[in-house]
């Protein structure tokens, strides 16, 4: 059974909601993402740096911008305190060579909120 479960989402979430350099970092940074943890697939909300909300019910109208799906034991390895080599970065996991990750959709928002975005990532280590 995978560790990605609604009560693993909240406490990303306050991970997330909880650390003050995001209110900085992420002023500017509000968009959809569907995260896809092997089986299990949340979209998620960030609303100015905050994860606004999540939800794990997928209809044909969940909305989203950009889809960030990979197996669960990658994303676990990933969230690792030290993770290992080519799991310690999104860029890593979503190499060509590796296909760990995938990314779907609008990537232009990934560049323009990559810091944001990688430090509410990173923030996945903290649980």
């Amino acid at each position: 059974m995978s560790m990605f479960d609604n009560a693993w989402m909240n406490k990303w979430q306050k991970a997330v909601n909880g650390n003050d350099p995001m209110s900085w970092i992420g002023k500017h940074f509000s968009a959809e993402f569907l995260f896809g943890f092997g089986e299990s697939e949340y979209q998620v909300s960030f609303l100015k740096g905050k994860i606004d909300s999540f939800t794990d019910e997928m209809t044909p109208e969940t909305c989203y911008s950009l889809a960030i799906r990979g197996p669960a034991e990658s994303w676990e390895k990933f969230c690792q305190e030290v993770p290992p080599p080519m799991y310690n970065d999104l860029w890593a996991m979503a190499h060509p060579l590796h296909g760990r990750v995938t990314l779907e959709g609008d990537q232009m928002l990934l560049w323009q909120n990559m810091r944001a975005l990688m430090w509410a990532l990173d923030r996945m280590r903290e649980i």
